[in-house]
């Protein structure tokens, strides 16, 4: 099996959280609301949500049981996001039901807050984030989550574009966090139209890649400097199917040209973390080409394709020390969903190739067994990280075939002997003109009239 291929793959939706406190099994009720009953957090469980007299111990338990219990698997998830309400304009009065709404707007604030120390014990964490969010119809909705999207800051104004798919749970009122003087936060004074859960809230900030459907918040689980792992595979197959929806010319000019390639290798500099899912052109020549089977229908679907392709791509370097070795070259991963038409592929190849695509984290992977203890500055002691980029193909620079190279010395050859013989017909010219002009000369010298003595 290949280094770089995810082995624990776990397709995720925007709502649906990147684990899963309560797990169900394949006889659980497919249909929501049954599945909610199962749960115990029904309309009529949460009606305690809804009652009048303000916030207290039984509404903190049931929020508790609410986060732990909604999450579902994805293919049951997938269908009731798909069914989710439209959320009603504001103005409207709040029912609480047993079907999600969606809610499409801008999250204005995030204010955290904890448990009480009861509910912590049961919840297993300390607390929560409220979401305030104006939809797109001007309502003003909390949202409750276990954890916001981690760009996000907490309890000052943002303007961030956001979707989430929630279950309501009250239009009267919710959990007012307050800060530590005990004072209401100015961006949640304002009593909200209504208030939802949800498991997760989808984030989409104004770049190439979330044009294309990438949803940020999933970049929170991914971690740099390590193996692919669980935490990266909603993120991975997100950014996979969002690439295969672009045109690598698009993203070559939303890169600004070839990207350079020492901010990515030097950890300390830092570059995903800050510019985690942003284009980048990679030029270099490609040593391997793996195909890689997608096994989860998921992924499958939303790439369109079966599998995808997996390569090592070596790219010019200043002179670098890695493992103990100078060199000039640094291998770069690239996963692209497809392969140019005829470029070979394999083990060992040596192909000259251009890799327009998003960055996606810092790999690490053992040379050899990584064992071996490091000998001194330089020495990773068997160990290498890599820049991970996903694309939707590349750009592949074939030798020229042997009819080509033919081809192309006899049209050089013709270009020369066209070459010569325009410079003899120029020569030929200019030696019948010059005599012509000699003649000219010699004609205009002889005088008018010439006197020949008689015999």
């Amino acid at each position: 099996m290949s280094r770089f291929t995810i082995t624990t793959a776990t397709w995720g939706v925007a709502w649906l959280a990147a684990s899963v406190a309560a797990a169900v099994g394949a006889a659980e009720p497919v249909d929501l609301a049954s599945f909610l009953a199962a749960k115990q957090i029904a309309a009529s469980d949460r009606a305690v949500l809804a009652t009048a007299g303000g916030w207290g111990e039984e509404q903190e338990r049931m929020l508790v049981r609410v986060l732990a219990r909604l999450p579902a698997p994805p293919s049951l998830a997938d269908r009731w996001a798909a069914e989710a309400a439209t959320l009603p304009s504001r103005g409207t009065p709040a029912v609480v039901e047993d079907r999600l709404v969606r809610i499409r707007g801008r999250a204005t604030a995030v204010v955290p807050r904890l448990f009480s120390p009861e509910a912590a014990t049961l919840a297993g964490h300390h607390g929560f984030d409220v979401v305030r969010v104006i939809d797109e119809g001007g309502a003003i909705v909390d949202v409750i989550v276990t954890t916001a999207p981690k760009g996000w800051p907490r309890s000052v104004a943002i303007d961030e574009p956001t979707t989430v798919v929630g279950l309501p749970l009250s239009g009267t009122g919710g959990p007012r966090p307050a800060d530590a003087d005990g004072a209401q936060p100015p961006s949640l004074q304002t009593p909200p139209d209504r208030v939802v859960a949800a498991t997760a809230l989808a984030w989409h900030p104004p770049t190439l890649l979330s044009r294309l459907g990438m949803n940020y918040a999933l970049f929170d689980t991914v971690t740099d400097g390590r193996r692919l792992e669980a935490g990266d595979t909603a993120a991975f197959w997100g950014v996979m199917a969002a690439a295969s929806h672009a045109a690598p010319g698009e993203i070559a000019r939303d890169a600004g040209g070839p990207t350079e390639i020492l901010p990515l290798i030097d950890p300390q500099q830092k570059w995903f973390a800050m510019h985690r899912g942003d284009p980048v052109v990679i030029e270099g020549v490609a040593r391997c080409a793996k195909r890689i089977a997608i096994d989860e229908a998921g992924p499958r679907s939303a790439i369109g394709h079966s599998h995808y392709w997996e390569l090592e791509v070596f790219a010019d370097t200043p002179l670098l020390r890695v493992d103990g070795r100078d060199q000039d070259r640094y291998p770069v991963v690239c996963c692209v969903v497809t392969l140019p038409e005829g470029m070979p592929t394999g083990d060992v190849i040596d192909e000259r190739v251009r890799v327009a695509g998003f960055g996606f984290k810092r790999y690490r992977y053992a040379i050899g067994d990584g064992s071996r203890t490091p000998s001194g500055p330089g020495d990773t002691g068997g160990w290498m990280e890599s820049p991970l980029v996903i694309a939707p193909g590349l750009e592949w620079v074939p030798p020229p075939s042997a009819g080509g190279a033919s081809n192309l010395l006899f049209g050089v050859f013709a270009a020369l002997l066209a070459v010569v013989a325009a410079a003899l017909a120029v020569n030929t010219w200019r030696t019948g003109r010059d005599a012509r002009q000699a003649a000219r000369r010699r004609h205009d010298a002889l005088p008018d009239w010439i006197d020949v003595p008689p015999a």
